[in-house]
């Protein structure tokens, strides 16, 4: 690891791409959090009755 360490050390604005990293994942994970917790929930017992139908239709 100490030669990723030191090749990048040496790029200039390197530090971008971690601070565009850093927020693309935050954003994303905000948005999937949000998402989970809007979801009707109508829709969620319907998610999961599917699954206990799935299970009947196999035996």
């Amino acid at each position: 690891m100490g030669f990723v360490s030191d090749t990048l050390s040496g790029v200039d604005g390197i530090q971008w791409y971690y601070i565009i990293g850093i927020i693309l994942f935050v954003v994303l994970f905000i948005g999937v959090v949000i998402h989970t917790y809007t979801i009707p929930k109508k829709d969620l017992i319907r998610f999961k009755s599917a699954i206990f139908e799935q299970e009947e239709l196999k035996k």
